[in-house]
């Protein structure tokens, strides 16, 4: 389907045909026309499957700018909350639509004078949404839509008695929509207690990775990681690659080391600053920086383009976020690869993460380089101090690719 399809008005379809949104997701092709016609929405779909113009889109056809919150999105985290207010923001503006955003962790000053100027549709995470509705800045008293984006990844952070809060401020006659990657029990619960008889959307209800993204995984001992990490970014040479490491401490020393190393490369997480985060984002996805090393704070809901790679430096702690972290690449039906890195310990986790998604995981090699590391030496912090391998640019095949080895090196 199309948005041409909908029946949505001219200056709407205006709009996103200058942004070039043409057909429809599956997401968006289920939940839009019911949305239109203010049906509460449960829509369920994996990350990267445009749940966000799933229900902007109703809601900014619908939307009649006053200057009054009418519209409340709430996201888990303050970068998933930038995200959708600037998406809100892109086609709001030409439609006369005010969008703001609001999340914790920086000043309070400036977004209570965008709150009192007057907004029509808000994004905002949990918290902060909280302290302007206690100091009465923000009222909901005339709110038709509310939207609960990335519901389980709220439930997982422990949300849920601020969810409850906000839910309880809003009219109950608004049109409530709820969106998931997943649908674990918490989510159900919200469901059958805030919304009136929903109607639910499944997008590919079994979790898989898009098929675009090739998966790579090596078995490598835990004092050789950093080697390997760096001996696979001068073969693979990823134009720009989200890096993840399973602590905020890890984040910054491996930043440092490939830094030292000569990459190019920023560091994210939530001991940093709310404006260095918003700054390192903002220099990965102009692309002045290209490697990003991340907690699992960057694992969902960011919508980054032309992420050609994605590193596992460690395993995920569930195999749900596994599916999260590499759908941050192949989004939108494009090609991307994910390789992971894990101990021979962690085998166990592998096949977990093979069970959820229903795949074989390709172990892989490197030709001549041994992971293992029999004879190699180690510089400091255990940087290898051999040569990289390169082939000529533009040849088919090149000396040091990996080589796809399905069952090599842990298969079980």
């Amino acid at each position: 389907m199309k948005f041409t399809d909908l029946g949505l008005g001219e200056a709407l379809m205006s709009v996103l045909a200058s942004h070039r949104y043409e057909e429809c997701t599956p997401i968006q092709e289920a939940c839009i026309l019911p949305a239109l016609e203010g049906r509460d929405i449960v829509g369920t779909a994996r990350t990267g499957s445009g749940k966000t113009l799933a229900f902007l889109v109703p809601i900014l056809e619908r939307m009649r700018p006053s200057g009054a919150v009418q519209a409340l999105v709430v996201c888990p985290t303050r970068e998933l909350a930038l995200q959708v207010g600037g998406e809100a923001r892109k086609i709001g503006r030409p439609l006369g639509v005010r969008a703001g955003v609001i999340y914790g962790g920086t000043s309070l000053g400036q977004q209570k004078q965008t709150l009192t100027e007057g907004l029509d549709l808000v994004v905002g995470t949990p918290g902060r949404l909280i302290d302007f509705l206690t100091s009465a800045y923000l009222s909901l008293r005339r709110v038709r839509w509310l939207v609960l984006d990335e519901a389980d990844r709220m439930l997982d952070m422990g949300f849920l008695p601020d969810v409850d809060r906000i839910l309880r401020k809003a009219p109950m006659s608004r049109q409530t929509m709820l969106f998931s990657a997943t649908v674990p029990p918490g989510v159900v619960e919200l469901a059958r207690r805030y919304m009136f008889h929903p109607l639910e959307f499944r997008v590919e209800p079994r979790v898989t990775v898009p098929p675009g993204i090739t998966q790579l995984f090596y078995k490598v001992p835990p004092s050789r990681r950093s080697d390997v990490l760096r001996e696979l970014l001068r073969i693979e040479r990823p134009s720009k690659a989200l890096i993840f490491t399973s602590t905020k401490k890890a984040t910054s020393q491996l930043a440092s080391l490939l830094r030292q190393d000569g990459f190019d490369v920023h560091s994210m997480s939530s001991d940093l600053s709310q404006a260095n985060r918003e700054r390192a984002m903002e220099a990965f996805r102009e692309g002045r920086v290209r490697l990003l090393v991340a907690t699992d704070v960057a694992g969902r809901g960011l919508d980054i383009e032309d992420i050609s790679h994605v590193f596992n430096y460690d395993l995920p702690t569930t195999r749900e976020d596994y599916v999260h972290r590499v759908g941050r690449t192949g989004r939108l039906e494009k090609v991307g690869r994910a390789i992971t890195l894990y101990s021979p310990e962690e085998e166990p986790s592998v096949c977990e993460i093979e069970d959820l998604i229903g795949q074989k995981l390709p172990r892989a090699t490197m030709a001549d380089f041994d992971p293992a590391g029999p004879g190699e030496k180690s510089g400091p912090a255990g940087a290898s101090r051999r040569k990289p391998t390169r082939g000529r640019r533009g040849s088919g095949r090149r000396r040091g690719r990996p080589s796809r080895t399905p069952g090599r090196g842990g298969g079980r």
